[in-house]
């Protein structure tokens, strides 16, 4: 005997959205606000806050991390975005860039350095390595907002990308930048909002140089940064592209 369950009531849908900066997260919080009104948190929100202090939310995203995110997962449909690591980097450096530098002292480093002194600060500079080395295993291995106060530099590396490989699995649903128009539709659906045909770009940054179009020092300097980003995004890309399902999918809300 076949079940059916009622179509989900746009905005009732329980979500949470680990956002990963650039990569077309925002376009999605964007739609969703329009439903979940003020029952929803984004971007910097969580900051400073318990996860517990959350938990009435209708829709949680925020750029934190999973070890954040984890007590919030039970019954909600949840979801993520990876991207090309290079593509996202150069990405975050001219969106940087382009913005206020007196708003956040990443802005600031980006007006004062070119591209190659940014990603050379990237391996060391504290400000710059959190927003950009292996930034998307960081975030699904543990992450920022964490009660526990622990950096990337207390875990390994084998230990990050583990722990990002597990984590991913746990998803409702896992998209990709690349194929963000089919992606979106999928996780919409899931969320029973309104597919639109065309999920609006927010903070992009139009014509900016591609990764195949940096120098050969340059696109080293992507390499050294994003080399357990890339393995994490290969896996991702192996494992999830065809149905964008997790292999333990969870919650879903039919």
């Amino acid at each position: 005997m076949v079940l059916f369950q009622k179509k989900p009531i746009p905005g009732e849908v329980p979500a949470l959205f680990l956002h990963i900066q650039k990569t077309a997260g925002t376009s999605i919080v964007h739609v969703a606000r329009q439903y979940y009104g003020q029952n929803i948190s984004s971007h910097g929100d969580c900051w400073g806050k318990a996860p517990e202090q959350l938990s009435h939310i209708g829709f949680i995203s925020g750029h934190v991390g999973y070890n954040f995110i984890r007590p919030l997962m039970q019954k909600r449909y949840t979801f993520t975005f990876l991207r090309d690591p290079a593509e996202r980097i150069l990405s975050m450096y001219y969106f940087c860039k382009a913005r206020d530098p007196s708003e956040f002292d990443i802005y600031q480093k980006a007006h004062e350095m070119d591209l190659s002194s940014f990603l050379a600060a990237g391996l060391s500079d504290p400000c710059v390595r959190m927003n950009i080395w292996n930034n998307q295993v960081w975030q699904l291995a543990h992450g920022y907002a964490s009660p526990d106060g622990r950096t990337a530099e207390d875990f390994s590396e084998i230990e990050l990308l583990h722990l990002a490989k597990t984590h991913l699995g746990e998803f409702s649903s896992v998209g990709f930048t690349e194929s963000f128009a089919s992606d979106s539709v999928r996780i919409l659906k899931a969320l029973g909002l309104p597919v639109i045909a065309e999920v609006p770009k927010m903070n992009a940054t139009p014509g900016r140089p591609c990764a195949a179009e940096q120098s050969t020092a340059v696109r080293k300097l992507l390499s050294c940064l994003t080399e357990l980003d890339r393995q994490l995004y290969e896996h991702a890309l192996n494992e999830l592209s065809t149905s964008g399902r997790a292999k333990h999918p969870g919650w879903w809300p039919w």
